[in-house]
């Protein structure tokens, strides 16, 4: 059946992609009536909202799943649901395109599954603070501090996907709940549905796209519906859709139950309910990171898909409106600009930046984290595995063989080159570098909305990056310092940038005294030999960039050392040894190497207990060290709390399976 393009009404919804990690639905012993029938919903007097002309249904049917849920809330005998209570269908609609699988969210239309996950991300809030692009002056579209506040108060629970063809999963779902959040194709037959709300359906039925409505009832022939077309349409609103043609045109059906709205007193909880442990909406978190925190996706730019994902707008409200707010009564108004690492996701990042948070913003610190989505680690971990399988015989590696291990990360470097390792670091190092050096980059756009408030008298900026987020950071110093804007401290951990970039960008600052203090932390060399990764290549990180994923790559016998990097200490030994003009800049005052781990105590600048090259992130010697540079002070007292990542469960996870499996004979 074609499509037809004539029809009043935008028909955009997309049905979801397949996603198995989507909770199904399972039908309990609950009592399923024979029918239920119109009349037992229309009591509640839910009401009919018409969506006009805008692509919005999936946002409209969701507010009508919202308006009953709440009303039943209140109980039966509740008077009829007030319109300031309404909520905000564009708020459903427009979030609902972060969570899209498409980029971006200049298109019209979206699906079932975004705007749950919009629900349960950020709740809702009312339609007076979010009205109809028709209803203001000018539409805004982003998600104000005000409008996610107010959204606190109406969080989504628990939600599952229901089997749109199972009808007793659909009958007990509508039974336990009382309405279904639906889509599906609908056709002709639903522009003149009969008095009675009976929708026709037939073969020669022309088909007119997508869209989204509200199952609320069921009887022997069909389904009841609610749609968003005003009363007038149907049996006041209400329609009846025959299974026939529900089988042959449903999309998707999701059901769910409201949360409890809930405050948190101590700041640090923040942090606490966004950690893996707490498996719960991140909504109640999303308002107290949501200031801190700046997306970029590919090319640089920024990314607006996601929980907190930014747009330019999300950018000048966050240093314009939060961070200036924050920092206007400090007397040193101090900004720190975080890049993290190549091997972490992005849930795990976020979970530092909460971790961080209420410890700066205590000693006058603003933190503002690039999040910019690398999660390196679940490539590297699959090349590795893929390389290993490459280079060994079916079954156990037995004590027959130990003396091979020695050579086994000689074979897997050009192997996990070759599969690639080498291209994946690559894009990821052009990600990093576009974001302050290519037009429209994210990092340029927040060096621009901070170039007002860092020219205030007080104002300092510090800069801290892990790992890879030293080649993120790099353009950030050369774009400072070309702007004649002084950067108070930089603190580089583990960093994976080469020392051609750092000669580049970082050299020029420091010898200019655009950096006033800078700090490196590294590995020892004799703890980057004992790091791994993936338990796969018995080395660190660092060397494995070095040997393998760099232009200069390693050739055993060859050319036995690979790209020299900043963070690895045989590269900088070498380096300081070579090029006097760069050991004369390892012997200023204002620049210190740590080396990690050492016996400095626990709030020493010098400090730091890190073992393994993802260790600096979440030490607390080393965050203590680098807090007490930021404050220009030698020593600190102040704790910092850490809290697990999904990511890092998950590795205690696997490293106590493997402690307790059996070993084979």
């Amino acid at each position: 059946m074609e499509l037809d393009a004539s029809a009043p009404y935008a028909f955009d919804v997309r049905p979801d992609t397949a996603d198995f990690r989507d909770q199904l639905f399972a039908p309990t012993l609950v009592e399923v009536l024979p029918e239920i029938r119109p009349a037992r919903y229309r009591r509640y007097e839910i009401p009919i909202l018409d969506q006009g002309e805008e692509g919005a249904c999936t946002g409209f049917a969701l507010a009508t799943v919202a308006h009953y849920l709440l009303h039943r809330r209140r109980g039966d005998k509740a008077p009829p649901f007030p319109e300031e209570d309404y909520v905000s269908p564009h708020m459903f609609y427009e979030l609902a395109k972060r969570y899209d699988e498409w980029e971006g969210d200049d298109y019209e239309g979206s699906s079932a599954r975004g705007a749950m996950k919009a629900w349960h991300k950020h709740g809702v809030c009312c339609q007076e603070k979010w009205p109809s692009p028709g209803e203001a002056d000018s539409y805004d579209r982003r998600l104000t501090a005000e409008r996610a506040l107010d959204a606190l108060e109406r969080p989504l629970g628990a939600y599952y996907r229901v089997n749109h063809r199972d009808l007793i999963a659909l009958h007990s779902a509508i039974t336990e709940v009382g309405v279904l959040y639906a889509t599906g194709h609908v056709h002709t037959g639903w522009q003149e549905p009969g008095a009675d709300g009976a929708i026709a359906f037939t073969d020669r039925t022309r088909m007119l796209g997508g869209h989204a409505f509200v199952i609320v009832g069921y009887d022997a022939s069909g389904l009841w519906i609610q749609n968003s077309w005003g009363v007038d349409w149907g049996d006041d609103g209400l329609g009846h859709l025959s299974y026939d043609d529900w089988l042959r045109n449903g999309f998707d059906v999701w059901v769910a139950r409201l949360g409890a709205p809930v405050a948190y007193h101590d700041p640090t909880t923040t942090a606490i309910s966004f950690s893996a442990k707490a498996q719960k909406s991140e909504v109640y978190a999303f308002q107290s990171l949501r200031p801190h925190i700046i997306s970029v996706g590919n090319e640089g730019r920024l990314r607006a898909h996601g929980t907190f994902g930014t747009d330019l707008d999300d950018v000048r409200d966050i240093v314009g409106n939060d961070l200036a707010r924050t920092v206007e009564p400090w007397a040193t108004k101090r900004v720190m600009l975080y890049a993290h690492g190549g091997l972490v996701p992005e849930k795990a990042a976020v979970q530092r930046v909460a971790d961080y948070r209420e410890t700066l913003l205590h000693r006058q610190i603003y933190p503002l984290a690039f999040i910019w989505k690398t999660d390196y680690w679940s490539t590297l971990r699959n090349v590795l595995e893929d390389a290993l399988r490459r280079r060994r015989a079916e079954g156990f590696l037995d004590d027959a063989r130990d003396f091979m291990l020695d050579r086994l990360d000689d074979a897997l470097e050009p192997l996990a080159r070759t599969l690639t390792g080498k291209q994946s670091w690559d894009e990821m190092k052009e990600n990093a570098l576009k974001s302050t050096r290519a037009s429209g980059g994210g990092a340029a756009h927040t060096l621009d909305a901070l170039a007002p408030i860092l020219e205030a008298d007080g104002a300092e900026l510090h800069l801290v990056a892990h790992s890879a987020g030293s080649i993120f950071m790099a353009p950030i110093v050369e774009a400072m310092a070309a702007r004649g804007q002084p950067i108070a401290s930089c603190t580089l951990w583990a960093p994976a940038c080469t020392l051609a970039l750092f000669r580049e960008c970082y050299q020029p600052a420091i010898e200019s005294g655009a950096i006033e203090r800078f700090t490196l932390f590294t590995l020892t060399d004799d703890a980057e030999n004992d790091d791994h990764c993936a338990r796969v290549y018995n080395k660190s990180l660092l060397y494995l960039v070095s040997n393998a994923f760099e232009d200069r790559y390693r050739i055993p016998l060859l050319r036995p050392r690979g790209e020299p990097l900043l963070g690895l200490a045989s590269s900088l030994d070498q380096a300081l040894k070579d090029d006097a003009g760069l050991r004369a800049l390892f012997e200023r005052k204002a620049v210190d190497w740590v080396q990690a781990p050492n016996g400095s105590p626990k709030g020493a600048p010098l400090a730091s207990r890190a073992n393994r090259h993802g260790d600096f992130d979440d030490d607390e010697h080393t965050l203590q060290a680098t807090l007490s540079r930021i404050l220009g002070q030698q020593s600190t007292t102040t704790e910092f709390s850490f809290h697990r990542s999904s990511s890092g469960l998950r590795d205690r996870r696997e490293a106590l399976n493997r402690t307790v499996a059996p070993r084979p004979r």
